[in-house]
């Protein structure tokens, strides 16, 4: 297990703790004053279940609301909203609407930037600062609807009743935003990529011109525009190696296996420093070089010295094209095993559906590659056909 994985798993103990403490000794009380007249403590369970819906998406939408105004602080333009797999994206003039994934807890939004210097501290800051609104507002109403309540020691009546389930949703609300914001802000890298991890990369002014010439990137190949101009850099982390995966792109649709490998052998020697999501990425399409090009032998060695078990259950349940090419071709030439083979290859559509519009043909061009490099060391399987023989 990699730190990030340990400390995810710790930051995630740690909201729960906090959600049952809160329960226990907020909620918990207020819910017995609560008599909920003739639905009981089922009725209870309702409410409590409206509520917790309700806090998760009044907070969700105001992290990403909070990473669309603090892009624009800081100089960005923004082109897509994903909140729990409903995206909003950009398509020229237009804003559509799509489910699709996202690189968050909760939520992903992206941005470009549109100014020289634009800074994305606001962009990582401003869901904080809009949480501490939160707090400040529903605390302050917490308050003031105990006053409301009429008759404190018996509060029987419909008025009192209505005033304690109001201010059982705000300590709901601020709970659960805090546990959301707990994880956005904790200062390290998680499972997924959250504002705090960001804050901390992003002290270093490199890092800075790394993540926005990743953001003008993706933002280019979302909109299915070709760069020429697309930088490399030498320290690697998870920002610099997103960035350099997209030159190795570029020399793989050129057949430039060479340049492919020079970039992508830095980034795997490097393994400590990146996620386990970028390390798979890479060595994905190391070993798609490796079995396109190389003898068995080599292959194999490659293959038993940089892929782990770990990392290849990653790579066998990872829906990208990189994991399918290269999975493909490990199960046909190194595990021969048709099933799989047959596996990767029945998750084609769904993959090429999740890939960035820039990089839909070259990874069609790929494919081919690998479909047409199986067919030839295992024709007996007859991969290209749609069904098995």
């Amino acid at each position: 297990m990699k730190r990030e994985d340990v400390i995810s798993l710790l930051v995630y103990v740690l909201m729960i703790v906090t959600a049952v403490m809160v329960g226990l000794y907020v909620v918990g009380p207020l819910m017995n004053d609560f008599v909920g007249g003739s639905l009981g403590s089922g009725g209870k369970f309702v409410w409590a279940l409206l509520f917790v819906v309700g806090g998760v998406l009044l907070n969700v939408i105001l992290i990403e609301l909070g990473h669309m105004l603090g892009a624009k602080m800081g100089g960005y333009k923004y082109f897509s909203v994903n909140m729990l797999g409903l995206c909003f994206y950009k398509k020229g003039n237009k804003w559509k609407v799509k489910f699709s994934n996202f690189d968050g807890l909760t939520g992903e939004t992206k941005i470009a930037p549109v100014k020289e210097e634009a800074s994305p501290r606001w962009y990582s800051l401003m869901p904080l600062i809009f949480y501490t609104v939160e707090v400040v507002v529903l605390m302050v109403l917490f308050n003031i609807l105990k006053g409301l309540i009429v008759a404190p020691s018996q509060p029987s009546s419909a008025h009192d009743q209505i005033m304690i389930l109001l201010r059982i949703m705000c300590i709901l609300f601020v709970t659960i935003g805090g546990m959301l914001t707990l994880y956005n802000i904790f200062p390290t890298k998680l499972d997924t990529t959250n504002d705090g991890y960001r804050l901390t990369l992003l002290s270093k002014k490199e890092n800075v011109k790394a993540f926005n010439e990743l953001m003008r990137i993706e933002c280019a190949y979302a909109e299915n525009q070709e760069l020429l101009d697309m930088k490399t850099f030498d320290e690697i982390n998870d920002f610099t190696c997103s960035i350099n995966l997209f030159t190795v792109y570029k020399h793989l649709k050129n057949k430039n296996y060479g340049g492919a490998s020079v970039l992508l052998d830095k980034m795997i020697a490097e393994k400590g420093k990146i996620s386990r999501a970028t390390y798979c990425s890479a060595v994905a399409q190391k070993m798609f070089i490796v079995l396109l090009t190389q003898d068995y032998q080599t292959a194999k060695a490659y293959y038993d010295a940089h892929v782990d078990q770990n990392d290849r259950r990653f790579i066998s349940n990872d829906l990208s094209m990189p994991s399918i090419r290269a999975y493909m071709l490990i199960s046909s030439m190194l595990d021969i095993s048709e099933h799989e083979a047959r596996y990767a290859k029945s998750r084609v559509k769904k993959a090429l559906k999740r890939t960035l519009p820039g990089r839909v043909a070259v990874e069609e061009e790929l494919y081919q590659l690998a479909l047409n490099k199986v067919d030839q060391v295992r024709p007996e399987w007859h991969i290209k056909d749609a069904e098995v023989k």
